[in-house]
């Protein structure tokens, strides 16, 4: 092997290190905490939008205490920024009959959308991109199975006819903010809103495991190799062999 094709293994291997290491920290190290008047401008913006952008339709199964309960919990969500990254936990359900339509609707994508779970694939195909532009992800998606354990419900308690869970990853509060307040939200909101019967959201941290959340094995499994293999080519390439 000539020592040109050494030097180039070596510089694409600390190449490809380099900007994996900066993509792991962007995506890993803390952010600054958002400062009070950050909330309280995300406040005013949010406010805004729930207020004019959107017209909730009836039995939604959103929060019964109305504005004020919403409010108090995003602010209350956005005080507790600790830098760190964020995943939403959704629990939704389907609304089950003729969907409700607010004006602000597009009549275009409207006409294309026969049921709730329509209306909720056009929602996340709008947010794609939103998503990646302000650091976040879908971590997870899934269609539920029908309740079969019940644990933790009230005897003769109805905890079948949850339709989907979402997991969504943000880099910070400050991202998920972001992402709620940008026009492409408030242009696609509504059709959550006409595709939810209910939805439960939680924020939550990972804790407790070096690895958390796991990657899918295969997928790890790939890129460890991948890691080894660039750190032989490095390790050759400085012995010379």
């Amino acid at each position: 092997m000539s020592a040109n094709t050494k030097q180039r293994q070596l510089g694409v291997g600390i190449g490809l290190l380099a900007i994996w290491g900066i993509i792991a920290w962007f995506f890993y190290a803390p952010t600054t905490p958002m400062s009070e008047q950050e909330i309280d401008a995300y406040m005013v913006k949010v406010q805004n939008l729930l207020e004019q952008s959107f017209v909730m339709p009836e039995g939604s199964g959103m929060d019964p205490r109305g504005l004020e309960g919403a409010m108090g919990d995003l602010r209350a969500f956005a005080e507790r920024d600790d830098g760190k990254a964020i995943y939403m936990v959704n629990l939704m359900k389907w609304r089950e009959g003729e969907l409700s339509f607010p004006p602000i609707a597009d009549p275009e994508v409207a006409a294309t959308i026969a049921n709730a779970e329509d209306a909720d694939i056009a929602y996340n195909e709008r947010l794609f991109w939103t998503l990646l532009e302000n650091n976040s992800h879908t971590a997870y998606l899934s269609r539920t199975e029908p309740n079969a354990l019940n644990y933790g419900t009230a005897a003769g308690a109805d905890a079948d006819g949850w339709g989907e869970i979402g997991i969504f990853r943000y880099n910070s509060r400050r991202d998920f903010f972001n992402m709620i307040t940008s026009d492409t939200y408030l242009s696609a909101m509504y059709l959550k809103m006409v595709s939810m019967g209910a939805i439960a959201i939680a924020p939550s941290q990972p804790h407790g495991l070096l690895f958390n959340p796991m990657p899918n094995m295969p997928v790890l499994m790939f890129f460890v190799l991948v890691i080894l293999y660039l750190v032989y080519l490095l390790l050759s390439g400085r012995t010379g062999k």
